[in-house]
């Protein structure tokens, strides 16, 4: 009994040293702490540079694409602890997820958190549609989406947004998203080109032959450039809303009002969402967090 006793003291003592752990960071930092199983370790010194590495778990024996080796009988998920430097602390937590729920607690009560490669590409991209979002001129818009198109397509999604659509972005052949606005659907293609290049025929026949199979109300084509006589015919026959380069600009400046922001990069412009975070899972292991 004696030392069942000594035993349930030690366990009680143990997790009274890790809850005031928990609240010290906690008020140290001024955050709540979200789900999950975190350990602290406070050192004499804070860190230069905070910083953080996701570690997720991979399969023992994996195949090219990370899923599971089936030919292998014995094969297992091998994990390792997320870790977070910050200040004098040192946090580790098993479930990548969750550290980065951390993560973006601190950030938003402003810790300065430096960026992971999936994050600083993600500013990358912030950066470049906050440019066009206040672009004053189709010349400045073309200059910035120049070899993007990828962008351009995320950036025509993200002002159909601010109109009032509920956008959807699709990898689809001859067409980028659908937006639906009071029930009616409709696809949208987009492409960047020189002010004085057109879109011609073949581009809006992929858009009205992606819609046999669609089958929704409306379709839309929206360019920085104009259209050919060819593709105008098509258009109007198939009832297609063809945007050109002047329109979209005006409708980029009614949207965000084209005056340039000094605003730098808010960090939820960068913050990575729980489907990106799931990415880093093998195929077959992704659960929910």
């Amino acid at each position: 009994m004696e030392a069942i006793i000594i035993i349930a003291v030690i366990v009680i003592g143990i997790w009274a040293y890790g809850r005031k752990k928990r609240s010290d960071f906690a008020s140290e930092f001024n955050i709540v702490f979200p789900v999950g199983k975190f350990k602290l370790k406070k050192r004499g010194q804070p860190v230069a540079v905070n910083e953080f590495t996701l570690v997720y778990p991979h399969w023992e024996y994996a195949k090219a694409d990370g899923t599971k080796d089936a030919r292998r009988s014995s094969n297992s998920l091998i994990g390792g602890d997320s870790t977070l430097s910050v200040g004098a602390w040192e946090v580790r937590c098993p479930n990548p997820v969750h550290l980065y729920s951390l993560i973006t607690e601190l950030r938003s009560k402003g810790t300065d958190i430096s960026l992971i490669p999936q994050e600083q590409t993600k500013m990358n991209q912030g950066s470049v549609m906050s440019q066009a979002r206040h672009a004053t001129s189709l010349a400045e818009l073309i200059q910035t989406f120049y070899g993007k198109p990828d962008l351009f397509s995320h950036f025509c999604a993200d002002l159909c947004r601010q109109q009032g659509y509920e956008v959807t972005e699709y990898n689809e052949p001859g067409f980028d998203f659908t937006a639906e606005l009071g029930g009616v659907e409709g696809l949208v293609a987009c492409s960047c080109l020189n002010v004085h290049s057109n879109v011609g025929l073949p581009a809006v026949r992929k858009l009205v032959d992606a819609n046999v199979l669609e089958g929704t109300q409306e379709l839309m084509y929206m360019t920085t450039g104009g259209y050919s006589s060819q593709a105008i015919a098509l258009g109007q026959r198939e009832r297609v809303h063809l945007i050109d380069g002047t329109q979209l600009i005006g409708m980029v400046q009614q949207a965000w009002g084209g005056s340039a922001s000094s605003e730098g990069i808010p960090y939820t412009e960068y913050t990575l969402t729980t489907e990106e975070l799931m990415q880093g899972y093998p195929a077959d292991a992704r659960i929910v967090p």
